[in-house]
């Protein structure tokens, strides 16, 4: 009797343990189909292109191949030329030249990288535009200025002759975005930028579809209008999107308010009823902490696990809660780290207030001078490729619910292999249990990324009938690839 006690007494210990830890499991609904993932190729080639050529070959080797980022997108920044913008490096050369000709070898950075994009196949290549070139604009510079019915044409023409140029020449454009947070047109010109009113834009959209489909680049899909905060989105697009949805692709967004998760899902409902059009979010960077509010814009240089848990988490937002289709970082590289690596061994690895969190892989800002050119990775690079390289083109999204206290995560299918990627705040370890979908399950891989480890695989627990026991290292980003027999199917629900 005393024996048997005993037994029931283990086994209720052992019950309760495992209901302490949390099961996470996987929604078999469908949602979005996820299009790519990406970053921008603005500004930093001005330096890079006086780097030598192997340091320029390793900095294509970490964005585009497989042993990098592998990223999905790459956002050509298509040039304003720069006149008037007090910022000598905050630009990109216009083809444009005053007298209505075109030079292609005006922006020698710009297209350095752009063709090597090409050369490693990366799937999508984006065309963004902050502003006509001054052969167009009303003030004859690349900054300041608003645009009228006068000059959307001409701007319209201008954009299907530099598309159509480069898809001749062997670039795989696949969009183009004609207008950049266009209710900003940088009076101050500290970088390239015009002013397209609300009542202007769809008139842009119209005569730009119509301009590519005279150019035989009608194939090339149209996004917009790449809107700087989601609230001023939510007030606009009623004003302009029904003019406009029949010329667009997708919509195009960016998130420098630093939404609540409230206000993202917000977006999204306006989005949905003002055109139903799929959300593609281009553009981000220069939080100062996690949080929300466009107070958090600032100056920082923070390469560490934290920057990377922001970051991760802003993608996670839009994914799950706006059902985007894509997510682009800004830029790429940066030259913006506010210290000296040089000077300071410890520069690259330390927070600053002097510099900004707008690159995923940073240069030494004084380079021409000293000879310095080392590349130097933060947290957020490796963040990233988490996505980049784990969630590829066509995968399926699927919500995952009863994640763990201070846990978000993105659950995707793409050719028979599920990933789910998990995203821990936490300062602590986190144990749980994952219920597999399906029958047959088994854990493939499982790969983290820690304040000590960049980039490190897991050993690979066992699967216990249909579940698999996790631990979420404290502020990790941690992704779990398995294969199933059955279960969810990978296609996008039309409900």
């Amino acid at each position: 009797m005393i024996m048997g006690l005993n037994f029931l007494r283990c086994a209720l210990l052992v019950s309760s343990a495992l209901l302490a830890v949390a099961e996470t499991s996987i929604d078999s609904k469908p949602q979005q189909t996820i299009i790519s993932f990406g970053a921008s190729g603005a500004w930093w080639p001005n330096d890079l292109i006086d780097f030598p050529t192997d340091v320029q070959k390793r900095v294509g080797e970490m964005l585009f191949s497989k042993s990098g980022l592998w990223l999905s997108n790459y956002r050509y920044n298509v040039g304003g030329g720069g006149v008037g913008v007090t910022a000598p490096k905050a630009v990109a050369q216009s083809f444009l030249r005053p007298d209505g000709t075109y030079d292609w070898s005006s922006d020698k950075a710009g297209v350095t990288f752009l063709k090597m994009a090409q050369d490693y196949n990366v799937p999508y290549i984006t065309f963004f535009v902050n502003s006509a070139p001054p052969p167009i604009s009303l003030n004859k510079a690349s900054c300041g200025w608003d645009m009228t019915s006068g000059q959307v044409q001409p701007f319209a023409n201008y954009l299907a002759t530099v598309v159509s140029h480069w898809k001749n020449e062997g670039i795989n454009v696949t969009y183009i975005s004609p207008m950049n947070e266009p209710i900003n047109n940088r009076k101050s010109c500290g970088q390239e930028g015009m002013g397209v009113s609300v009542f202007l834009r769809g008139s842009v959209f119209a005569a730009v579809k119509a301009a590519l489909r005279n150019a035989s680049a009608s194939d090339v899909g149209i996004i917009g209008d790449e809107t700087s905060w989601g609230i001023e989105a939510d007030a606009e697009y009623p004003l302009w999107l029904s003019r406009a949805k029949d010329s667009l692709t997708a919509l195009a967004i960016h998130n420098y308010d630093f939404p609540t998760d409230g206000l993202v899902s917000s977006y999204a409902w306006v989005a949905r009823t003002a055109s139903g059009l799929p959300i593609r979010f281009t553009e981000t960077c220069c939080s100062t902490s996690g949080g929300a509010g466009p107070w958090l814009f600032g100056a920082q240089y923070d390469p560490t696990i934290v920057g990377a848990l922001i970051t991760s988490r802003y993608v996670w937002q839009f994914l799950t809660l706006a059902n985007a289709e894509s997510f682009d970082w800004w830029t790429a590289l940066s030259g913006e780290m506010g210290c000296s690596p040089t000077a300071d061994a410890t520069c690259a690895t330390k927070i600053n207030s002097n510099g900004w969190n707008d690159g995923l892989i940073y240069f030494d800002p004084d380079h021409a001078k000293n000879g310095n050119t080392q590349l130097y990775l933060t947290k957020r690079y490796w963040a990233l490729r988490h996505f980049s390289y784990f969630i590829r083109p066509g995968s399926t999204r699927f919500n995952i619910n009863n994640t763990p206290s201070g846990v978000v995560a993105i659950s995707t299918l793409n050719a028979g292999t599920w990933n789910v990627l998990f995203i821990n705040q936490n300062t602590k370890s986190i144990p749980f249990t994952l219920k597999l979908p399906g029958t047959s399950a088994a854990v493939t891989g499982i790969t983290q990324t820690t304040a000590q480890d960049d980039w490190a695989a897991v050993t690979i627990p066992p699967v216990v009938f249909g579940s698999v026991q996790l631990t979420l290292p404290g502020q990790s980003i941690f992704s779990v690839q398995f294969t199933t027999v059955g279960g969810p199917t990978q296609r996008r629900s039309d409900d």
